[in-house]
Parts: C-alpha cells; structure tokens; sequence
C-alpha cells in the first residue's frame, strides 16, 4: 500500500493504492494530465481526455492478491524478510480502489 500526492481538483489530496512494481515510470509523454505522484515514483498517472486514463498502482488488488504476490516474491528472493514484513504490515490497510475506478468509469462515459 502507497500513498499516492492526487493532483486533479475534486479529489482528496493522497489516496492509498495497493502497487507492486518492478519497473518505474520516469517522465509524463507531452500533452497528458499529471495525476499524481509518490516518493517512489513520481509519475503514478496519467490522463488525456477522451483519450487515456493510467494509474500506477493497482486499485483492482485486494489483501489477498497482494499478500500471495508478496509471498510468491519473498519465496523468489526478489523481498527480502524486512521487506516482506513491512508490505504484508501495509497490505491489510484500507485503499482507495473505489475512489480510482470511479475515475476510470467516469472516463470511458465521457463524450
């Protein structure tokens, strides 16, 4: 779980998204909308009108999905048991999912 800077207006200021990457997003292409950033990666995602919506993170992750991916990489040796612990700690907190698909359905009805 990460706590995500929002940057569009109407939103609440941080949202909490579950997110597990092994790859980063460094820079905005030209023409898109900044949604938001966190300390780990500051491009979490995107938007162009009619266009593309992206986040980063993962809102259609819940506990479980996240504790089984975090478990399935510890047993690879990609976490480390501090690791681990500390993102099986976040893993239960609640996020913001409904708040992200809202935007993406407000986004796919858009005209």
């Amino acid at each position: 779980m990460s706590s995500i800077v929002i940057l569009p207006d109407g939103l609440k200021s941080h949202q909490e998204i579950h997110q597990m990457h092994k790859d980063i997003v460094c820079h905005y292409p030209e023409g898109v909308e900044e949604l938001g950033w966190s300390d780990t990666c500051k491009v979490q995602g995107m938007y162009k009108p009619k266009k593309v919506i992206t986040v980063q993170g993962h809102p259609e992750f819940t506990e479980a999905i996240m504790q089984k991916l975090l478990e399935t990489r510890r047993a690879q040796n990609i976490f480390d048991e501090n690791t681990y612990q500390d993102a099986m700690a976040r893993s239960g907190r609640p996020h913001d999912a409904v708040v992200v698909a809202k935007a993406f359905l407000k986004f796919l009805l858009e005209r």
